[in-house]
C-alpha cells in the first residue's frame, strides 16, 4: 500500500512511517469521501472522471492492477468500500473478515527481460533475528506490529506478454486463498507463486472466490479461537470396513444407539469431510477414494456440521489432514446418496 499523507498547514507533506515511531507523531487520516466522478476541479475545465481517465487508463500498470485486484476481490464479498490506502488490511467483507490482496502478473508495460516471476511481497512475516514488518492501522490512527488479516488472496493477471491485453478481462484472473495464519506461519516476507499452491492455496475463478474466501476465514477464525474440533478419523477410515448401510463405522446415523428411529442429523453434525484435489467433499467410506490410501493431496473438514452446509451448497475448507485450506466446493453426490 502507499504510505499516508498528513495535512500542514494546507500543504501535504510525506510522512516517513520510522520517523512516525521514532518522534511519537502520528499522522492525520482525512476523512474518506467517496466521488463519483462527476466533481468538477476549480479553476481547470476538468472532472474528476477525467483525471481517473489521465492516471488510470493503464490496467496494465502495476498500481493501476494492484487496484483493480482490490476491486474485484471486493465486488466478490460484496463490501462496498471505499478502500483506505495503507491500512492494515485491504477489503472489509460485510461478516467482518479482513481481507489482504496481493496481486502479480505475467505482462509489463515495458519490456521485461529474463524468465517471468510471480511474486507477492509485502507479507507479515519476519524470521527470528530480522526486523518484523510493522503496518498503519486507521482504527487506531498509529502503527502497529504486523497484522494478520483473516484471509490472504493472491491474485494473477495470466494474460502473457505474447497475447493481446484486455484490462476488462475479468476471466485472465486467477485467485488463490489461504489463512491468514498459514501465511504468517511461514515467517516470510515475500513468497513465489509456487509456495502459495505447496501451503494449499487452490486457484479459483472469481466467480468461485466469494465462496472460497468464506470457507477459509472459517477455518482461519476457528484456529485462533481454539475452537474444538471434531475427533479426527485416522488415515484409512475411507477403507475400513462399512456397516449394513454402506457407511464407515461410527458415521451412520441408523446404526447410532437410537436405532432405526435416529436422526440423519446425527451424521451432518459428526462426520469428517474428505476434501479431494478436485474439490469435491466425500464422506468416509467412498467408493471414489477405493483401497488407495495416499491421502498426501486431501484434506479434511473436522468441524461439526461441514458436512451439512456442503450438502446445502456451502463450500468448505480444511481444517486438518495433509492440506490444510483446501477447498471443497461440491459434495459428492454417491455420498449424499448414503447420508
Amino acid at each position: 500500500m502507499v504510505r499516508p499523507e498528513s495535512l500542514l498547514h494546507g500543504n501535504a507533506e510525506f510522512v516517513n512511517p520510522d520517523d512516525v515511531v521514532a518522534k511519537r507523531y502520528l499522522p492525520t487520516m482525512t476523512d474518506h469521501v467517496r466521488l463519483t466522478g462527476d466533481e468538477s476541479f476549480t479553476d481547470i475545465d476538468a472532472t474528476v472522471r477525467d483525471f481517473w481517465a489521465y492516471a488510470l487508463s493503464s490496467l496494465k500498470e502495476n498500481a493501476a492492477r494492484g487496484y483493480l485486484a482490490e476491486f474485484l476481490v471486493a465486488k466478490a464479498v460484496g463490501a462496498t468500500g471505499p478502500r483506505i490506502e495503507w491500512d492494515a488490511y485491504d477489503v472489509l467483507a460485510p461478516d467482518g473478515t479482513t481481507i489482504e490482496v496481493k496481486t502479480s502478473g505475467h505482462a509489463q508495460t515495458w519490456e521485461r527481460r529474463g524468465p517471468v516471476v510471480l511474486k507477492f511481497g509485502g507479507l507479515p512475516g519476519g524470521r527470528e533475528g530480522t526486523k518484523v514488518k510493522r503496518s498503519w492501522s486507521a482504527a487506531t490512527g498509529g502503527m502497529i506490529d504486523a497484522f494478520i488479516a483473516d484471509v490472504y488472496v493472491f491474485c494473477i493477471q495470466t494474460t502473457t506478454a505474447d497475447r493481446p491485453y484486455d484490462g476488462l478481462d475479468i476471466g485472465a484472473w486467477d485467485f488463490y486463498v489461504l489463512p491468514g495464519r498459514v501465511v504468517a506461519g511461514t515467517g516470510q516476507k515475500s513468497m513465489v507463486l509456487s509456495t502459495v499452491i505447496r501451503l494449499g492455496g487452490e486457484r479459483f475463478a472469481w466467480h468461485e472466490l466469494a465462496g472460497a474466501i468464506r470457507a477459509v476465514a472459517e477455518v482461519n477464525r476457528m484456529e485462533q479461537n481454539g475452537g474444538a474440533a471434531a475427533p479426527k478419523e485416522k488415515r484409512d477410515a475411507m477403507t475400513e470396513d462399512l456397516c449394513i448401510h454402506d457407511m464407515a463405522q461410527g458415521t451412520c446415523a441408523l446404526c447410532s444407539p437410537r436405532g432405526a428411529a435416529a436422526s440423519a442429523s446425527t451424521l451432518a453434525d459428526t462426520a469428517v469431510v474428505y476434501v479431494s484435489p478436485s474439490h469435491v467433499g466425500h464422506l468416509a467410506g467412498c467408493y471414489h477414494k477405493g483401497d488407495d490410501e495416499d491421502f498426501t493431496r486431501w484434506g479434511e473438514v473436522t468441524r461439526p456440521g461441514a458436512w451439512q452446509d456442503l450438502r446445502n451448497g456451502r463450500a468448505v475448507a480444511a481444517d486438518s489432514g495433509a492440506r490444510v485450506g483446501l477447498v471443497a466446493n461440491e459434495a459428492c453426490k454417491s455420498c449424499i446418496s448414503r447420508s
